[in-house]
Formats: structure tokens, C-alpha cells, sequence
């Protein structure tokens, strides 16, 4: 099983819509301790690395088909095939 990295957009017209970390144009992920504040912001360049970066306790930024990115903190994030 691959690596898979979820969320779920939980109220508002886009409920229920599935999210995916946020791949930039450059290649690299964004992780958060403080979520959207730009203090506390970090690339990772690996999706593989990102289970590890959830566990101490950074959000992802993830994104789905019209949702714009928004950090999302570990207890939103489902990590399956780790």
C-alpha cells in the first residue's frame, strides 16, 4: 500500500470534500507548528518524510479541487500505508 495523506473539509459549501498535502509548482510540501502564520512554516521535499514531521506535531497544508491551501493540524490528518 503507498503512502496517503487525507483530509476532509468538515463544514461550510465544500464539506466532505477530500484533501491531499498541497504539492508546490517547485516540488516541496508545507509543514506548520503555528498553522497559516508564515513564522513557522517548513519545505519538505519528500511525501515520504511528512508521517514523520505529523507525529511531532506539524500540520500540512493540503488542498482539493477548489479548495485553496490551508494548513490542517495532525488530529484532522488520516496517514495510511505508513
Amino acid at each position: 500500500m503507498s503512502l496517503q495523506i487525507t483530509a476532509v473539509v468538515s463544514r461550510g459549501k465544500k464539506k466532505d470534500t477530500l484533501l491531499t498535502p498541497h504539492r508546490y509548482q517547485e516540488g516541496f510540501y508545507v509543514i506548520s507548528k503555528g498553522g497559516n502564520t508564515i513564522a513557522f512554516r517548513k519545505r519538505v521535499w519528500n511525501l515520504d518524510d511528512l508521517p514523520t514531521w505529523i507525529t511531532q506535531g506539524y500540520g500540512v497544508r493540503m488542498s482539493g479541487l477548489g479548495i485553496a491551501p490551508s494548513i490542517y493540524m495532525p488530529k484532522s490528518l488520516v496517514v495510511r500505508g505508513v
